[in-house]
């Protein structure tokens, strides 16, 4: 009877001992595991942070590249201000050079119909074609003086005539200007107002050469001289 008792708790026993060592093994297991889950959080962490690094450093080139590019962007647009200014000058230049081409040719011209050298007419048409270079088209106004109102016996008159923005502007071209041909404008210029009907805005006298008290007498007549073609307006 003892010896049925005692065997019954060593097999009672057997089995706790069992029992025991597999918990034994399930928690080495689990601490092993726990082992290796910290080891990966750790690893991830480390790439985690070094992702982090690394878009830092991509963020900060970016606003370099941004700052070099806002540099350029504004250099590329002092350097279109730059060559507009130089195109502008440029313009200017070629403005002065022409304007002064045009008053040497008036002033020769004026000096070689003065002179004989050159006659009154081919003066007269060198000066339109100067006038249509700087926008205005004179037109030829010629009729006959039957009555000798602008000389004093029957003739030709001549007029330069442009219209601009729909009022008349008439126009005498003359190689040099004296008192007598002041006066003998402003009669024509009333004769023109007579036989055409048209009011007249501006009466202008172009020449390089004014003799003196012509400028005068046109002032008090209400006639304009121009002595540069390049700033007839």
């Amino acid at each position: 009877m003892l010896d049925c008792v005692v065997y019954a708790l060593e097999e009672e026993y057997a089995v706790a001992e069992t029992d025991l060592g597999d918990l034994r093994d399930i928690v080495r297991e689990l601490a092993q595991a726990q082992v290796r889950t910290e080891a990966r959080l750790e690893a991830l962490t480390a790439r985690v942070d070094t992702l982090a690094i690394r878009m830092e450093e991509l963020a900060q080139a970016q606003a370099r590249t941004e700052a070099r590019l806002e540099a350029l962007t504004a250099r590329v647009d002092t350097l279109a201000v730059r060559m507009e200014e130089l195109a502008q000058a440029q313009l200017r230049t070629e403005n002065e050079v022409t304007r002064l081409r045009r008053t040497i040719e008036m002033q020769i011209g004026g000096l070689g119909a003065r002179w004989g050298m050159q006659a009154e007419e081919a003066f007269r048409n060198g000066m339109k074609t100067i006038l249509e270079e700087v926008g205005f088209r004179a037109e030829r106004y010629l009729t006959y003086d039957t009555e000798g109102e602008v000389f004093g016996r029957p003739d030709q008159v001549e007029l330069d005539v442009v219209i601009q923005d729909g009022q008349v502007i008439v126009i005498e071209i003359k190689s040099s200007l004296d008192r007598g041909q002041v006066h003998l404008f402003s009669r024509k210029v009333a004769f023109y107002t007579r036989k055409t009907g048209q009011q007249v805005a501006r009466r202008i006298i172009i020449t390089p050469f004014t003799e003196k008290g012509a400028r005068a007498l046109a002032e008090e007549l209400g006639i304009e001289i121009c002595t540069d073609v390049s700033s007839f307006k």
